[in-house]
């Protein structure tokens, strides 16, 4: 015969098992933000920590401070998982809405992967066309630029600073040759750079898609207020 006792011991030992069972299945899978995504609030994130969330499927929203790693960056762009921060202020993965031209005359493998995998990135808007040498890519840039057919163009070159001469003499152009984000920065900031020209030739996948991410993170581009044609 089962005495009170037992009785009582049983029923508190089912309602831990009922109360346990939820709180398992949620450290086995990554918390979600209602009409948001899969959030994540790790402060950095690596593809290791993806890999052990059993992430598989985005939109993946980081906290706004959040480390993204280089593994990271990968482990999404291979899966094609869309990814953002959880702040709605300008970053290098929450774009803004510009449209962009990409102008290529000079490709490597590293110009493409860069492309490919910051060119998935929510926010991000661009058209590339291979051009045949760095004062085409200029004429190209400066009409589209010219006519509104986008916000702001790139081009990957081996002059640089030959198509900036070529491009500056639009008034309606601003144009930087940029190999780092400090140069992109700074391009930015003093003179609402609308054109970037980038010499693919030493730069690696990690170092272009850090310039590109850089070129196109935060609002359209414009000139500053005190800037004068």
């Amino acid at each position: 015969m089962t005495n009170a006792a037992d009785l009582v011991d049983r029923i508190v030992a089912g309602v831990l098992e009922q109360l346990q069972a939820p709180a398992a299945a949620a450290s086995s899978n990554p918390p979600t933000a209602p009409d948001q995504g899969i959030a994540i609030q790790d402060a950095v994130i690596t593809a290791a920590l993806l890999e052990t969330l059993g992430i598989v499927a985005g939109p993946v929203v980081f906290a706004a401070k959040a480390i993204v790693t280089p593994s990271a960056v990968d482990f999404l762009s291979t899966r094609k998982i869309a990814w953002t921060r959880s702040n709605c202020g300008a970053s290098p993965t929450n774009a803004a809405s510009a449209k962009w031209s990409v102008l290529i005359s000079r490709s490597t493998p590293a110009v493409e992967s860069a492309l490919d995998a910051v060119g998935r990135q929510p926010g991000v808007h661009w058209q590339r066309e291979l051009v045949g040498c760095h004062r085409e890519a200029a004429r190209r840039a400066v009409g589209a630029l010219c006519r509104g057919e986008c916000d702001g163009a790139i081009a990957f070159t081996g002059k640089p600073e030959a198509l900036a001469c070529y491009a500056n003499r639009s008034p309606q152009v601003r144009v930087a040759a940029v190999d780092t984000t400090d140069r992109v920065k700074r391009a930015k900031r003093t003179m609402g750079a609308n054109l970037f020209a980038i010499d693919p030739g030493e730069q690696s996948v990690f170092a272009l898609r850090s310039l590109l991410r850089e070129i196109v993170a935060g609002d359209k581009p414009a000139a500053p207020a005190d800037w004068s044609e």
